[in-house]
């Protein structure tokens, strides 16, 4: 079985018109150097075109590297992604309507691989339902060029459902660690196994080729079996890295990291404290939330301040968990984002998800950037600025409970504390509580349908969700009402009747001793 292949040899198996699948979360199985070698073919020779692309997770560095090294006209017709990771040639192809762009949740992409793997033809989910995926919204379509309709809503036992079209895969390009000629491959440098093994399923039940790229190649009779992700049978060709520490990094942070791996274990690793600003004052406020031993997903940004502040209190009977898959230990942030250290397992992305669409999380954190009057929120597109949902959606419509966090106004706020009292010192220039927002990512009317408890935390005031919509239950000390918080909205929101004030622990130094 001749599976070793050159990089060139294994690009002439991709053809015009092709449906591409590629793994990766950021760097991690992200096969950055077949990307960029089919990126340079196109630009010589134009060849192969027409190239319909699939990718679940942000795939690069989130600035000059991976899937935005083969975004070019022409080589790319069709572009269906959960995020575009800053990936500004996209993007702007995107906007120039040069690729059909959709932007569907990260969980839902995970599930369209699964079902092609078993040969169906079709994804059927709750997820999305009431946000821009919709078809009754935008169905997913982030521009004018994007004209086929992949979603549709249907009802089964008089209930919604929305089902997403599974294409017929051609090429997957994906990434392991080591392989034998046999093809099998492992992947024990890997940070988590992402969805290397569903894209390569999917596309080998397709009648497609799988492309592996790897650092090492050893004899079959030292391969340990327990290692093995991929069997050979669904690998047809396998790269051997040229230049691993430039194209095989771990993240984009660390070529290798054993403990990244999870190879070892380390003591007295934990979270670094944060300031005492408006995001450790969200976070703090925001930790009155959880419970003991809550199993937790945090969103990047303010939301990964609590785990922070947790661990300052002493708090550490809570499990955190990363849509990469992993479960347990400490998520780590920046350019090593979905990886973590100590972590107690890593799951495949896609059985991630299903644990988050069962409602297995006790509570997640997450970001806002607009709201709306009913409670909606946009994270996911700004005018041309193209981020995409992630697993956002995934997660919203699936947990328990939901702390929103974010400051109130946005750019250039400056804040200090005195004597548990808040003082807005300058305020932000940008209204972030909007009568109109650009597109649902979060749907309130879906969440209260589903009976969720959800509020929405900033460093002066908290909401809650409710029928009506939103509604203003705690204020900090020091905040004026009218013009510290309804001059920063272009809507009333209903003030309860029982307004609180906000602990004033929140905004002391020292510890809360909750």
């Amino acid at each position: 079985m001749d599976k070793l292949k050159t990089i060139d040899e294994a690009i002439d198996l991709i053809k015009d018109g092709d449906t591409v699948a590629v793994s990766g979360f950021m760097m991690a199985t992200a096969a950055r150097e077949i990307l960029v070698a089919l990126g340079k073919r196109y630009k010589t020779t134009s060849t192969p075109k027409g190239l319909t692309l699939y990718q679940g997770a942000g795939n690069g560095n989130n600035n000059d590297q991976g899937v935005c090294e083969m975004s070019y006209p022409g080589l790319i017709k069709r572009y269906v992604t959960a995020h575009f990771a800053n990936n500004r040639p996209m993007i702007e192809m995107a906007l120039k309507n040069e690729v059909e762009a959709y932007n569907f949740p990260q969980g839902v992409i995970a599930h369209i691989y699964r079902q092609a793997a078993a040969r169906r033809s079709f994804e059927i989910s709750k997820i999305g339902l009431n946000t821009y995926c919709d078809p009754r919204q935008r169905g997913g379509k982030i521009n004018q060029a994007a004209k086929e309709d992949l979603v549709e809503l249907i009802k089964i036992d008089d209930e919604e459902y929305l089902k997403y079209k599974v294409p017929k895969f051609d090429i997957a390009i994906i990434r392991g660690t080591t392989a034998d000629e046999l093809g099998n491959i492992s992947m024990e440098e890997e940070s988590s196994v992402i969805d290397s093994l569903e894209v390569a399923m999917a596309v080998k039940a397709s009648g497609g080729k799988v492309i592996v790229q790897v650092k090492n190649l050893v004899s079959s009779k030292s391969m340990d079996r327990k290692l093995v992700v991929i069997p050979g049978i669904f690998v047809d060709a396998i790269v051997i890295s040229q230049n691993p520490e430039e194209f095989h990094r771990q993240t984009p942070g660390t070529f290798y990291d054993p403990m990244i791996a999870g190879r070892y274990k380390i003591d007295g690793a934990g979270f670094s404290s944060i300031d005492m600003d408006a995001r450790k004052i969200i976070a703090r406020r925001g930790l009155f939330e959880l419970k003991a031993g809550s199993v937790v997903n945090l969103g990047i940004g303010i939301p990964e301040g609590v785990a922070s502040v947790a661990a300052e209190e002493g708090i550490d009977d809570i499990v955190l968990t990363v849509e990469s898959g992993l479960i347990g230990g400490i998520p780590m942030g920046r350019s090593n984002f979905g990886s973590a250290i100590n972590a107690w397992a890593g799951l495949s992305m896609v059985s991630q998800f299903d644990f988050y669409n069962s409602g297995g999380l006790d509570i997640t954190y997450l970001g806002f950037a607009e709201i709306d009057s009913r409670g909606n929120i946009n994270v996911s597109r700004f005018g041309d600025r193209i981020g995409g949902c992630g697993g956002f959606i995934d997660i919203t419509q699936s947990t328990k409970k939901i702390v929103f966090c974010g400051t109130m106004t946005a750019g250039g706020l400056e804040i200090s504390t005195k004597d548990g009292k808040l003082n807005i010192d300058k305020e932000g220039r940008n209204i972030k509580f909007k009568n109109e927002i650009e597109e649902v990512t979060f749907s309130a009317e879906e969440s209260l349908k589903l009976g969720q408890d959800v509020i929405f935390v900033t460093e002066r005031c908290v909401f809650s969700l409710e029928e009506d919509g939103l509604c203003l239950i705690e204020l900090a000390e020091g905040i004026d009402i009218e013009e510290d918080i309804l001059k920063n909205m272009e809507f009333r929101p209903r003030i309860s009747e029982n307004l609180k004030k906000m602990d004033p622990r929140i905004y002391e130094e020292g510890l809360m001793n909750i």
